[in-house]
């Protein structure tokens, strides 16, 4: 019955943006306006519930009404999808039943789902646009184009409570497969080779890759070889004297995770971490709280990161050369909206503020020269009065090999 849970997450989710359009000024919007939609994902493609061949326009009316209008040979698997109050077939050109249909709801602004700042909200490609104003010219609709990535952005930050209990249960997914780690964790093993097998987990459990499968998980052995980011597990073999650094985010049942941990090989007479890896941990830890207490609703998202930033500075460490969170989905970078610095790189994303229902990964990774990567990261909800992890947050670091007593 999975497939009845999207249909009603779907429209719930269609509820959700139909509550939100006069906020938006908008009194119908056009949640998906494209094509070959198999080939070319649209990023709102879960609030439209199938994929179409031909050019489609999928219309939601701030009272509620929906209506797809879509190719004829489109009209029966969006119908069986069950989403759309209405579903209009069409044959040579869908402008007959898309004016018809703004003709009877009358329309004063009509959003067009595209952003400059949120790829996950920008969802009409440039050739879409220019076929839509064709359709549209020479009527008194053709004025009345207005911009609904904030729109889309809303709907996806704020959660429904199915969509927080997806996350949360690919989170606990994610958790399992990162316990089987230290099973398998040992000197000699290189991170290819732990990337592989955890890769091969994920697969069996039925769960998909969060980003890119040849970089997830991210996987660092020891001193970095390489600038720190989205690098490729190499041919390192682990040694004691090593942090042990990897980044792994899920997909399963259509919502993401996006967790690092971090452990440290003793070695031969150590009985704790060394000092430098210590006080970076603590200041990664001392980040991660600052930037939580910082997560408020009402705080702008540039308020949340000069928190965790201010804190990895005050312990010493150059400032963080990356956001401290981003929004958590459907996909791992979801959602208008970043906890980071007023870059230009982020756009206007950072002045969004924060919200009730907003799911975040936080984060923070510094760097221990002669031993490796201390990295943190963690899945948060922001509730009416602060935020909690919904993942079991690290609080240690992780030290091996365990002492059995």
């Amino acid at each position: 019955m999975a497939w009845r849970k999207h249909m009603n997450l779907s429209q719930a989710k269609l509820k959700q943006a139909a509550s939100l359009m006069e906020k938006h000024g908008l009194d119908c919007w056009i949640v998906e306006f494209a094509r070959e939609t198999g080939n070319r994902p649209d990023p709102l493609g879960y609030l439209v519930g199938t994929t179409v061949t031909w050019p489609s326009a999928f219309l939601l009316n701030r009272d509620g009404r929906s209506v797809a209008i879509v190719g004829s040979g489109d009209a029966g698997q969006v119908e069986s999808a069950g989403v759309w109050d209405e579903v209009r077939g069409y044959v040579s050109s869908p402008r007959q039943e898309l004016v018809k249909l703004l003709d009877e709801w009358r329309p004063n602004k009509i959003g067009v789902t595209w952003s400059q700042d949120d790829d996950t909200s920008d969802g009409i490609t440039l050739g879409m646009y220019r076929m839509l104003e064709s359709i549209l010219e020479g009527t008194d609709h053709s004025s009345r184009l207005a911009q609904a990535g904030a729109l889309a952005g809303e709907v996806r930050r704020r959660k429904l409570p199915d969509e927080v209990e997806g996350i949360t249960s690919t989170i606990a997914t994610t958790e399992r497969i990162f316990q089987r780690v230290e099973g398998i964790l040992r000197p000699g093993i290189t991170a290819r080779q732990l990337q592989q097998e955890v890769q091969r987990w994920v697969r069996e459990s039925g769960s998909g890759f969060a980003w890119e499968e040849r970089m997830n998980p991210l996987v660092d052995f020891g001193p970095l070889g390489a600038p720190q980011g989205h690098t490729l597990p190499g041919d390192t073999a682990l040694r004691p004297g090593h942090l042990i650094h990897i980044d792994l985010g899920l997909i399963q049942n259509g919502f993401a995770s996006d967790l690092q941990r971090t452990w440290y090989w003793l070695r031969d007479g150590e009985k704790g971490a060394p000092e430098p890896v210590s006080k970076t941990f603590a200041a990664t830890l001392a980040a991660m709280d600052a930037g939580m207490a910082a997560l408020r609703p009402g705080n702008a998202g540039h308020d949340v990161d000069a928190a965790s930033r201010q804190a990895v500075m005050d312990h010493g460490f150059p400032e963080p050369q990356f956001a401290f969170g981003h929004h958590v989905g459907r996909v791992a970078h979801d959602g208008a909206g970043v906890l980071g610095p007023r870059w230009e790189r982020y756009g206007k994303a950072p002045d969004v503020p924060v919200e009730p229902g907003n799911v975040f990964a936080v984060e923070m990774e510094l760097e221990a020269p002669e031993y490796g990567l201390v990295g943190l990261e963690e899945q948060a909800i922001v509730d009416n009065d602060g935020a909690r992890y919904m993942s079991n947050s690290q609080r240690e670091l992780w030290l091996l090999p365990r002492k059995h007593r």
